[in-house]
């Protein structure tokens, strides 16, 4: 899984797969609204949750099959998932850049020499 921003949410996506994961209360966040949903008790699915690494089960979201943790309410969606939720709409989060911003070249300079003095002694 690889963090990155989604407005004020911190999100997962799966490398493998591009799935994301929504760690408990986060899919209603980054939607602006609680989809209607639905668990399936008797059904686990293969997935392990990311969080706590327990059998995820089966719940109905928005009209899909989605993984669900019982012990801390997260959420996977394959890879398109997240748009059929929303009625088909794509979702509009703003995604914070991950660079940090740029140092200034003395910065970096000064940085680079400490590094190298450190080296010779």
């Amino acid at each position: 899984m690889r963090a990155f921003q989604a407005g004020k949410v911190e999100l997962d996506r799966c490398t493998f797969c591009n799935g994301l994961w929504f760690d408990g209360g986060e899919l209603e966040q980054v939607l602006g609204k609680r989809p209607p949903a639905k668990l399936d008790p008797q059904l686990k699915t293969s997935r392990q949750c990311a969080a706590c690494a327990v059998p995820m089960r089966a719940a109905e979201v928005g009209g899909l099959r989605v993984e669900f943790c019982e012990t801390c309410h997260g959420v996977f969606l394959d890879d398109g998932e997240l748009r059929a939720i929303n009625g088909g709409q794509q979702v509009r989060v703003q995604v914070a850049d991950a660079k940090p911003p740029p140092r200034p070249d003395a910065q970096v300079q000064d940085d680079v020499m400490g590094w190298l003095d450190g080296l010779t002694r």
